[in-house]
């Protein structure tokens, strides 16, 4: 059952630890301790979200020392088939750093929600295990990044 846990969910917590610090080396640290300490607990449910929850608290107990955060954009490319043209790998690569900085411009509940939902595609049920909220606060946190994120790419202000 830990195999099949860690295969199953290693690359989702990996990448989200990878948003929240932009550091590999930190992430394989975090990642590991994330893992451990979820196998030291009984069978659970819901295994996605707790261990999104688990490796946010290790992220941020981290940060609460050095007193930084960051996201980096990491969506993969789902296509097998086919190869990316050179200008498309342009253009997706333009498109992700306007994401990013627009990502930075938005009130940090509402960039987790929007990160969470849309990048790492939990469910609404997921999101509010792992953020430790209730699901009505995930659609409103959702609701408000996707507007205030909408607004920051289009040049306004954001109203976070």
């Amino acid at each position: 059952m830990r195999r099949r846990t860690y295969d199953e969910h290693y690359d989702s917590v990996f990448k989200y630890i990878l948003y929240l610090t932009g550091n590999i080396d930190l992430t394989h640290d975090l990642l590991q301790e994330t893992f451990y300490r979820f196998f030291k607990q009984d069978f659970v449910k819901k295994e996605r979200a707790l261990l999104i929850k688990t490796a946010r608290n290790l992220v941020y107990d981290h940060f609460r020392k050095k007193r930084i955060l960051s996201f980096i954009s990491l969506k993969e490319d789902k296509r097998v088939d086919e190869q990316p043209l050179p200008d498309e790998i342009v253009e997706r690569g333009e498109e992700v750093a306007v994401l990013y900085r627009a990502l930075q411009q938005i009130k940090l509940s509402y960039r987790e929600s929007v990160v969470l939902r849309y990048i790492e595609e939990l469910s609404v049920k997921e999101v509010a295990i792992a953020l430790g909220c209730s699901e009505a606060q995930v659609k409103n946190n959702t609701a408000r990044g996707l507007k205030a994120l909408r607004q920051v790419m289009e040049g306004g202000e954001d109203d976070a």
